[in-house]
């Protein structure tokens, strides 16, 4: 429940029980007065007042005018109870019988003491609890003589000291209903309000761990869903800067190790020339010719770590552009057979009919497709001696199900099976290849997976049952692309 509708059910419910209570409390007085139901109590009190006046201007009538009907007990007794059910009553003086008091104004232990010395006038009086309004006058009998009568109306049913009391009951009750639905209202928001503080002052030593946090289902309970996923974003975007520091420091090690070596080389083939040892034209035109490849190896070192840097980055234009991939793979291979010649190795492509049209950019994917024919290519020196067929590396490629799978296969030595979960990592380089022979900066891969997985696809590589490497990319076709960028 949200807090907004909370609150609205406290104020409601503030205003609501208080007269609710009442009037159960209404009924409780009602059924203690002797009614049964409250259309009765209702329906006796409609016209008490006008019954009150009949039965009273009767009593007035007789005095003034046919006191001595008052003589008669029989009369008296009737007027007695008529009145008292509409809650009224007299006090009068009888010749030779002292007073007569009525059955209502029998409440006080005084009788007298409800006649009054301002005559004609009515007189509230508080009697036994209950208020009343006393009218004394004098009248006289039949036989002349002077007697004094005192009228009574009881003006509630309710003793008078009911009235503060409920007052005072009501205010009372409202100020208990009102601190209560207080202190339910504002524990149910100060208890998560206090973890999230807590939790808020976790995060600020540190923490980065999980921590209590409210699960209501309100607005305190979305601030704890929001604030959990802002201390697992936080927690990995440490995570990830730690992980960037480290790749920072193993790249400038990386870095300083290829760089140093190849400096080294040529450091000393100088020293050579300058020392003397190349003395002959022969040997100084080899020294120069391994310092020019040196010299070439590091830049193509510092342009892939570049590229690489910033296709990391995100930073590296790409001009997609819909082609036929299994055209481009052909031309691409029959341009790259003419320098696999001469490294002895045969380039070939399976042959297929239908058109497999992709978004790619063709000059990266170039690139990507380069990469991996260089690794084939420097890999291949290190197969088994003893096999027959002659170094090759084909391509073949295949549609289905919104996807373009390229294979790129050699058969070569093959790939250690413990190196296969990292060969796409940067500066990561199997053991074969650190030999001399094979060389390479450790990027030629991880920049192939960046090209990749810019073109929506995946790149993965195995080993051949009959020996040898194969790499398999994967790229939604063209339409698969269209649809994704459509609205």
């Amino acid at each position: 429940m949200s807090i907004r509708i909370r609150l609205l059910l406290s104020y409601i419910a503030m205003a609501a029980i208080p007269v609710v209570l009442l009037g159960i409390m209404m009924m409780t007085v009602i059924y203690l007065l002797g009614y049964d139901d409250v259309r009765d109590f209702f329906e006796e009190n409609r016209d008490k007042t006008y019954r009150q006046s009949v039965q009273l201007g009767e009593m007035w009538y007789v005095l003034n005018h046919d006191a001595d009907k008052l003589l008669d007990e029989s009369y008296v007794a009737d007027i007695d109870e008529r009145l008292e059910a509409v809650g009224s009553g007299f006090v009068l003086t009888i010749p030779g019988s002292g007073l007569y008091v009525s059955e209502l104004a029998e409440a006080s232990d005084d009788p007298k003491a409800w006649f009054s010395d301002r005559k004609n006038h009515s007189v509230d009086k508080t009697v036994g609890g209950f208020s009343y309004s006393v009218y004394t006058f004098d009248f006289r009998y039949g036989d002349g003589t002077a007697s004094e009568a005192a009228l009574i109306f009881r003006k509630d049913d309710i003793p008078v000291i009911w009235r503060p009391v409920s007052a005072l009951g009501m205010l009372l009750l409202v100020g208990l209903v009102s601190v209560f639905m207080t202190v339910v209202v504002s524990r149910s928001i100060v208890r998560p309000l206090s973890t999230l503080r807590d939790a808020a002052l976790s995060l600020k030593e540190g923490n980065l761990e999980p921590v209590p946090l409210p699960r209501s289902r309100n607005e305190l309970g979305e601030v704890g869903t929001a604030f959990e996923e802002m201390r697992q974003r936080l927690k990995d975007t440490i995570l990830q800067m730690q992980q960037y520091e480290e790749n920072r420091k193993m790249l400038l090690s990386h870095i300083s190790h290829d760089l140093k070596t190849p400096i080294t080389a040529i450091k000393g083939y100088i020293e050579g020339i300058m020392d003397g040892v190349a003395n002959t034209p022969e040997k100084q035109e080899k020294y120069i010719r391994t310092v020019y490849a040196k010299a070439d190896g590091m830049d193509r070192l510092i342009d892939e770590l570049f590229l690489y840097s910033k296709l990391d980055l995100h930073k590296e234009e790409f001009h997609f552009a819909r082609m036929d991939l299994r055209a481009f793979v052909a031309h691409y291979m029959e341009d790259q057979q003419f320098e696999m010649d001469k490294r002895g190795i045969a380039l070939s492509m399976e042959e297929g009919e239908s058109s497999v049209p992709v978004l790619a950019d063709p000059e990266k994917l170039s690139r990507a497709l380069g990469n991996m024919l260089d690794n084939s290519a420097k890999y291949m020196p290190m197969r088994d001696g003893g096999r027959s067929e002659p170094p090759s590396v084909w391509a073949r490629l295949e549609a289905s199900g919104g996807i373009a799978r390229l294979t790129l296969e050699d058969n070569g030595p093959g790939i250690e099976t413990a190196a296969l979960p990292y060969l796409f990592d940067r500066f990561y380089r199997a053991e074969l290849s650190r030999s001399s022979e094979t060389g390479g900066s450790g990027l030629g891969l991880a920049i192939v997976r960046q090209i990749v997985e810019e073109h929506g696809g995946t790149i993965a590589a195995a080993n051949r049952p009959q020996g040898g490497a194969a790499f398999i990319i994967e790229l939604p076709l063209a339409a698969e692309r269209e649809k994704e960028a459509e609205p």
